[in-house]
């Protein structure tokens, strides 16, 4: 197999591994890359990315078919029946959910894989949605119309070219220059106004268009469930505490690997479950806890390590 290394995508921020799991999902709509795996390798202190493809590929090959994937975004029906999930009644939910559903066939299942991923009707806020936990929108911000402005702003982008903003985020360094909230999913662009030297709201946003929303296109991995409340597959709950649990693992895996281990148990609750863990080629497993740095955001925080395999034994 052909490798490349994402020396961009670290797994020790939330949207780096967010990004490399929706790159991994993106490769599966795109013929050539098909049958694609991802893996991690130690760097720096932490873990990047890579991904194996079956065809030989370039850097440069795999920007072009993500640029190329992107274009098509705005015209998905899993992005356009609505504005903002948390403000969608039960009913219009439960409509187009059951479209996605009718429409899914054995071959193409994605935009009712998107509405596991939005929410549950069951499970409601005042009367509408509880959306995903990796909504985390407030004030003007729409998750829906922000996600399909963001996709074409890929696809049609002016200063930086699409190839530029995917080589930055695939391959680093992360400059943050862009015009981009990264929708509480990276800790690093968190603006807390004890430690900055000017009000939060008078300071331009600063992110990484491309991997936004690579990590966007992971969601569909995240599926939620009604149990009493919304869960959350990869989200640990511990009473008030909502946290987000990854896997970090050495060995090539595809997308269906992938789906099975971020479901397992182990990777929420690792203390007792070394040796398996080991086994199965886990090296790490990170944890960002949500929280509100005042009464309108959300993000998550800083990780931290769970489970960590020695290095040596790798």
């Amino acid at each position: 197999m052909s490798r490349i290394d994402l020396t961009g995508l670290r797994a020790d921020l939330p949207i780096g591994a967010m990004a490399a799991f929706g790159c991994l999902r993106v490769c599966q709509r795109i013929e050539r890359l098909r049958e694609s795996r991802l893996s991690w390798e130690r760097s720096t202190g932490t873990f990047h990315a890579v991904l194996w493809t079956k065809a030989e590929t370039s850097r440069e090959d795999l920007i072009a078919e993500l640029v190329g994937d992107v274009g098509n975004a705005t015209t998905r029906r899993e992005l356009q029946w609505s504005e903002q999930i948390k403000t969608a009644s039960p009913e219009t939910f439960r409509l187009a959910a059951g479209e996605a559903i009718e429409q899914a066939t054995a071959h193409d299942r994605e935009p009712a894989d998107w509405f596991a991923a939005f929410g549950s009707e069951l499970a409601l806020d005042d009367g509408n949605i509880r959306p995903t936990p990796f909504d985390m929108s407030v004030a003007r911000q729409k998750f829906l119309a922000d996600a399909r402005k963001l996709a074409n702003g890929l696809s049609s982008a002016v200063g930086k070219s699409g190839q530029d903003l995917y080589a930055e985020a695939l391959f680093g360094p992360w400059k943050y220059q862009d015009d981009q909230h990264s929708l509480g999913w990276d800790p690093s662009t968190m603006k807390l106004g004890a430690f900055t030297y000017k009000a939060p709201t008078a300071m331009a946003t600063g992110g990484v268009r491309a991997a936004v929303w690579l990590a966007f296109e992971s969601l569909p991995l995240f599926p939620c469930f009604y149990a009493g409340t919304l869960q959350t597959r990869s989200f640990r709950r511990d009473g008030r505490t909502v946290s987000f649990c990854w896997p970090v693992w050495n060995p090539p895996l595809s997308l269906s690997a992938l789906q099975t281990l971020l479901g397992w148990d182990a990777v929420l609750n690792p203390a007792s479950r070394v040796d398996e863990l080991s086994a199965r080629g886990v090296v790490a497993i990170y944890r960002s806890t949500k929280f509100k740095p005042n009464k309108y955001l959300t993000s998550f925080r800083p990780p931290e390590i769970l489970f960590e395999r020695a290095a040596d034994a790798t």
